[in-house]
């Protein structure tokens, strides 16, 4: 068993066994996080190598060893996947799958509180995959904002519990490394501060608490000291959302029966309270986001030494049992509970404050594009508007007209038209994109780039105004070009002195990476999951760019899109509309494209054209 490197960590460029190392993501308590190549696959992954002081640790180790198999042999759709785990090259490490889009927490900060829809649907992603865990054997122990990764496509989020990097076996040995309470205090449960150990409630608990985050953006109990946040854990009543639609008031049962200060008074599983999330999602919806109720008076209990209230809280005690799906009567509200009402299409619950530049008013569930991506292109004054709601589309690929329909394709399942597009786009290495999208308040923006499966991409996008900007993506490096009439939109007191200093010159804007990788990526551009029940049904065929195609609409309670796949093979997806909004089309199929990176002589040093201004 060879040892850790004395050096610490590696660094870009060095080799773990199999695993190239390409760029640090992040650092925690346990170790580094890198993108890593798997040159053997030529698969990117996130490969986590243990800080040297717990790796030396034989009892770290051991637990290690064990807990990797764990996760490796826990399969959900809501859990980041672990690949790869063991020792190489003096590194004890472990590889799982790359979520490239952030976490939780990062996107609430960057785009705001989502409609109360949307955070519905992102916990309810989240308790599937915590059940999935629960099922495995596996307490998270640390669930939280910064632990739930996101990926986006095409305006959907969805969600992945990761970093069990303090999980423990339900039936493990207590060790050193996993009696002690571990957890962040905002998210953890009462009696874990009286030194309990955790368990599935203890889950549920901290899952009520990123709920809460999810809706407001603020964590449920708060002070100024961390004896206070735990005091308010353990004393203060379950926040409370104020608005009376039916959604809101499903969704404060949950909060008190996932919150409730006793363990026996919460879901009795992770799969329970998913199941009153999704009877949560079927109800009507108040406008906007979630506002929280004024919080009730701080009533002190007396805390027995497990860490639960001498004394029940009665509002967490459920008339019925809870998670069976039908949400009235299962939380004992005040008064009789709201009548059940099946979605009908017609939710309210996507709108958002008009100040701030928060969320606006939609006429429908926007749980596919519930954020809005703002790129900064560089410094300060320069923000780029660009969305990445561009969901799978197309536009005519070949130029000579089909030579006729094939009925049998055009009359198939639809289902089965949707997938013969998927498989099609799936092989794809290059394809033009063109269309719109809404970008928050600022109108619609235009985009008319070619995109390729190696994540590299060219393009322009136009504003509203009718500025535009040149922009590529090479080797995951960023460059943009604004004509003036951008600069002023973006930058309006500072653009003619921007402007006649660079010229014709590109700017590194790095800070779109997230914003163009949805639709740079020809990979993750197609990728179409979470479709799996939205109800599908064809229209007929239609004419799209000189070729037939059959036109699909796929409708998930008030969610639709409507597709339109070529007839003729290759069963290319030629176009796609979303909301009467956002409408994207492809054409020039594997088209013969060169990308390249502009020469230094084109670019701009923008940032250090900014420091010397200040200086």
């Amino acid at each position: 068993m060879s040892s850790p490197p004395a050096l610490g960590y590696p660094t870009p460029g060095a080799r773990i066994g199999r695993f190239r190392i390409l760029e640090q993501l992040g650092q925690g308590g346990m170790g580094v996080v890198f993108r890593a190549l798997e040159e053997n696959l030529g698969r990117e992954v996130a490969l986590k190598v243990i800080a040297p002081h717990y790796a030396h640790d034989p009892e770290f180790r051991e637990r290690f060893t064990r807990e990797a198999r764990a996760q490796a042999s826990l399969e959900s759709s809501h859990v980041v996947a672990v690949y790869a785990h063991g020792e190489e090259d003096g590194y004890l490490y472990i590889a799982s799958q790359l979520i490239v889009d952030g976490d939780l927490g990062e996107l609430i900060r960057t785009a705001g509180v989502p409609p109360m829809v949307n955070a519905l649907e992102v916990i309810e992603q989240v308790a599937s995959g915590l059940a999935d865990a629960h099922d495995a054997g596996l307490v998270h122990r640390d669930i939280k904002p910064g632990n739930v990764l996101v990926r986006i496509r095409g305006g959907q989020v969805r969600a992945y519990l990761c970093d069990f990097g303090i999980a423990r076996r339900m039936n493990a040995a207590a060790t050193r490394f996993s009696s002690s309470a571990v957890g962040t205090p905002s998210y953890m449960a009462p009696e874990l501060h009286a030194g309990a150990s955790a368990g599935p409630a203890a889950d549920i608990y901290s899952l009520g608490c990123l709920l809460w985050v999810a809706l407001t953006g603020e964590s449920p109990f708060r002070g100024t000291t961390e004896y206070q946040v735990i005091g308010a854990h353990i004393n203060d009543p379950v926040p409370q959302l104020a608005d009376g639609s039916a959604m809101a008031q499903a969704t404060n049962r949950i909060l008190r029966t996932a919150m409730a200060k006793e363990p026996a008074d919460r879901y009795a599983s992770a799969a329970a309270m998913r199941a009153d999330l999704q009877a949560a999602l079927r109800m009507p919806a108040g406008a906007g986001q979630a506002v929280p109720a004024p919080p009730a008076p701080t009533a002190l209990r007396p805390v027995t030494p497990t860490g639960r209230p001498a004394t029940a809280n009665p509002a967490a005690r459920p008339f019925a049992p809870p998670g069976s799906g039908s949400l009235p009567g299962s939380g004992a509200p005040p008064g009789p509970p709201p009548p059940y009402q099946a979605g009908n299409g017609s939710y309210g619950g996507s709108g958002a404050p008009t100040e701030g530049g928060g969320w606006q008013p939609s006429r429908r569930r926007s749980g596919r594009r519930w954020w809005v991506v703002g790129g900064v292109a560089a410094g300060t004054a320069i923000a780029v508007g660009i969305a990445a709601a561009v969901l799978t589309a197309g536009s005519g690929g070949e130029e000579d007209d089909p030579s006729g329909t094939d009925s049998a394709f055009a009359e198939g399942e639809p289902k089965e038209i949707v997938n013969a597009a998927e498989k099609e786009m799936a092989v794809l290495e290059v394809a033009r994109v063109e269309g719109q999208f809404q970008s928050g308040t600022d109108g619609l923006i235009d985009v008319d780039l070619i995109s390729t499966s190696s994540g590299d991409c060219e393009g322009t996008m136009t504003l509203p105004s009718g500025g535009s900007a040149e922009f590529r993506s090479v080797d995951n490096q960023v460059y943009l070009r604004p004509d003036e009439a951008y600069w002023q939109a973006i930058a309006p007191d500072t653009y003619q002195v921007v402007t006649e200093a660079i010229g014709d010159r590109w700017v590194e804007g790095n800070d779109m990476r997230s914003a163009l990788r949805p639709v740079c990526d020809l990979d993750r551009f197609f990728e179409r999951d979470g479709r799996e029940d939205a109800v599908a049904q064809t229209e007929g065929v239609e004419e799209v760019s000189g070729k037939d195609a059959v036109k699909v609409t796929q409708s998930e309670g008030s969610q639709s899109e409507t597709l339109y796949v070529q007839v003729e093979e290759p069963h290319y997806l030629l176009r796609l509309e979303e909301s009467g909004v956002d409408v994207f089309e492809f054409s020039d199929f594997d088209m013969d494209v060169e990308i390249t990176a502009p020469t230094t002589k084109e670019i701009f040093d923008l940032d250090k054209w900014i420091q010397q201004q200040g200086g």
